[in-house]
């Protein structure tokens, strides 16, 4: 093989692992792109449910508050599920955490006993943020 044949032999070779580099690293990328904003579209998707279920439960107790509560919490269940398939043990502790808060804040009547169920879903809100910013390395 003379060396033009070799030259563009190398050129070959080094061209064909480029393209494999280049394409597993833009892979990733990709990969890590799509799970952020699938992770930030679930979280975004829970807490506002859990801050409407939160606004609704503050009314007076009528079929209609218990119809949006009832709503509003199975929206925290299905976006629980979400991620729990997305994210780590830590953020779906606390997700878990802040159903069952909700859960209370359904069971609860009226006056203190809800006021206090309340005052620990705000909680558990604060702790999901906390454990989503941590996964998702915002602080």
């Amino acid at each position: 093989m003379d060396a033009s044949g070799l030259a563009a032999w190398a050129a070959a070779v080094t061209s064909a692992a480029t393209l494999v580099v280049t394409t597993w690293v833009g892979g990733r990328r990709e990969r890590h792109r799509w799970l952020r904003e699938a992770l930030t579209e679930a979280f975004v998707a829970f807490l506002a449910s859990s801050w409407r279920h939160s606004d609704a439960a503050r009314g007076e107790a009528s079929d209609a508050q218990h119809a949006a509560l009832a709503a509003e919490y199975e929206e925290m269940r299905q976006q629980l599920t979400r991620l729990r398939l997305l994210a780590g043990a830590d953020v779906v502790k606390a997700g878990e955490a802040l159903v069952r808060a909700h859960r209370a804040v359904q069971e609860a009547g009226v006056g203190a006993v809800r006021d206090q169920a309340l005052v620990r879903a705000s909680q558990g809100r604060r702790t999901v943020l906390a454990a989503a910013q941590k996964l998702m390395g915002l602080w």
